[in-house]
């Protein structure tokens, strides 16, 4: 599965997610050795960035980061981090440059250091096997090595995303001469001698197709420790899916054939909190919810039903550009009071039904959604909020929902986007924008985009995007809900989990068994 950027994602979640309550215990050192076992999830048909291994899921990107981590990873605090390198510098002026180091420790599990020819080679890679769009080939004009340790890349323009560039290196020294089309089909290794590769804590030891893939710890790890760990074991649905039945999740943690499991329906939660050892938690993803509409609703009520305020955290979001719960939308509250006298003072008349009509037209609008029964909950709360301000809503499921969003053939849609660096807002809310379906068009916000897109240095992006979210929530072309949840449970044996929103394996090299 390739990274896109901002992922159009037909999830929602909605249910009741409780963290179970953790005993404060004495700091412990780690045991090294044991298995953990993760899943279940949908098998991919390969390991290879270079091809379309369907039905991967996101742990296809989850596995891929621990062997072959990016140069900058996302980390829990919705930064990025250096993580292959040590840091970058870039320029203001043109030829806009960027120039990373790479870490001097960092070393193949080979023992052959990771140089700057690696990632010369990872560029031309890329450049002839993956399509135009691929956002390295949009944006990248030249890679060349200054030294063993140092890369120099040029760009074509100026490019906020420039920290998503290298989102995984391969190794020269061994992959050279090779077709890089047909190689890591079920492992990632040297095709010279079938000994796994990589530079992060795992390796790819191999995979029993229909049942797991096994990742074992690297020896030659140069990080800050080796993973505790023996073992890391993905498995599969029992039958071929892209995401778990729900029932299947609970009863695999539940019955032990698995120690760690995760999901996007909360409304399993309850049977997870059944089960005996086990910890129940709430992982906040880079994805968000929102309504395509210019109506108000009550979005505090709708994150308190949805998690019972069970986390005191969970707030709706405030901003159309960033995961933040404080900003500019902070001021729309619920006030169906209000919303009534506004449309009384306009000539409106409320009919004997409660909905009203303008000038003959009666206030009823076509909710679109896909079919999913953990979205549904949401929905019906924001019906039944519109209806007390006289607004008539008609919930629509179906398959077609998409197909509507591209058209921009819907009165009120509602989905998800899935926040990641180098996608920038331009295409949703700029005039003309390629993902822009309300067809809202505001100059001042195109062009406060458009330069957010330029602009290396994250504080002084963060004060541009500021400024166009303020306008965005004048001008309401849409609202922000909540940033999407998964529910990730795991046997209370293993400690120190500490997840990023887009990968629960984050830390998996600081996981050890406590027994």
């Amino acid at each position: 599965m390739r990274r896109s950027s901002l992922a159009l994602a037909a999830v929602v979640v909605s249910g009741i997610v409780v963290a179970s309550p953790a005993a404060a215990a004495l700091e412990q050192t780690p045991e090294r050795g044991g298995t953990v076992v993760f899943g279940p999830v949908g098998e991919s048909s390969c390991l290879n960035p270079f091809r379309d291994c369907g039905g991967s899921g996101p742990q296809f990107g989850w596995i891929l980061t621990k062997v072959l981590p990016p140069a900058f990873a996302l980390g829990p605090d919705f930064a990025q981090r250096p993580a292959l390198v040590s840091g970058a510098t870039f320029t203001r002026t043109a030829p806009y440059t960027l120039t990373y180091t790479i870490r001097r420790e960092a070393r193949w599990s080979d023992g052959v250091p990771v140089t700057a020819r690696d990632f010369v080679f990872t560029d031309r890679a890329i450049r002839e096997h993956l399509p135009p769009d691929e956002f390295h080939r949009m944006h990248v004009r030249s890679v060349r090595a200054v030294d063993a340790k140092t890369v120099r890349v040029v760009l074509k323009s100026r490019y906020a995303g420039w920290r998503s560039l290298f989102w995984f290196v391969l190794p020269q020294h061994v992959l050279a001469g090779q077709d890089l089309t047909r190689m890591w089909t079920d492992r990632i290794d040297n095709p010279k001698t079938g000994k796994p590769i990589g530079y992060g804590p795992f390796l790819v030891r191999g995979s029993d197709p229909g049942r797991q893939i096994t990742l074992v710890r690297n020896p030659n790890y140069w990080g800050p420790h080796k993973a505790y760990l023996d073992r890391l074991i993905i498995r599969f649905c029992q039958a071929s899916c892209l995401a778990p039945p729900p029932a299947e999740v609970v009863a695999s943690i539940r019955k032990g054939a698995v120690d760690f499991t995760y999901a996007r329906d909360t409304e399993i939660v309850p049977d997870l909190l059944q089960i005996p050892d086990t910890s129940v938690r709430l992982h906040r993803t880079n994805g968000w919810e929102h309504l395509d509409f210019r109506l108000a609703i009550d979005r505090a009520q709708i994150v308190q039903r949805l998690w019972g305020g069970v986390d005191p955290s969970y707030r709706p979001l405030q901003s159309a550009v960033a995961l933040e719960t404080h900003g500019p939308w902070d001021t729309y509250v619920y006030r169906p009071d209000r919303a009534r006298s506004l449309l009384d003072r306009a000539g409106c008349r409320r009919g004997a039904d409660g909905i009203y009509a303008c000038g003959g037209q009666r206030l009823s609008f076509r909710l679109s959604t896909l079919p999913t029964r953990a979205r549904q909950r949401g929905i019906e709360l924001m019906q039944a909020q519109l209806y007390k301000a006289g607004i008539e809503v008609v919930l629509s499921y179906g398959r077609g929902t998409l197909d509507q969003i591209f058209a921009g053939d819907f009165d009120v849609v509602s989905f998800s986007w899935i926040n990641v660096d180098g996608f920038g807002q331009k295409v949703i809310y700029g005039c003309g924008g390629s993902a822009n379906y309300t067809g809202y068009c505001q100059r001042l916000v195109s062009s406060d985009l458009d330069q957010a897109d330029r602009i290396f240095d994250a504080v002084q992006r963060g004060r541009v995007l500021e400024r166009a979210d303020r306008q965005l929530a004048k001008d309401v072309p849409v609202i922000p809900l909540y940033q999407i949840p998964w529910v990730y449970a795991y046997k209370d044996t293993i400690r120190d989990v500490v997840p990023s929103p887009d990968s629960l394996f984050w830390n998996a090299e600081d996981w050890w068994l406590d027994r």
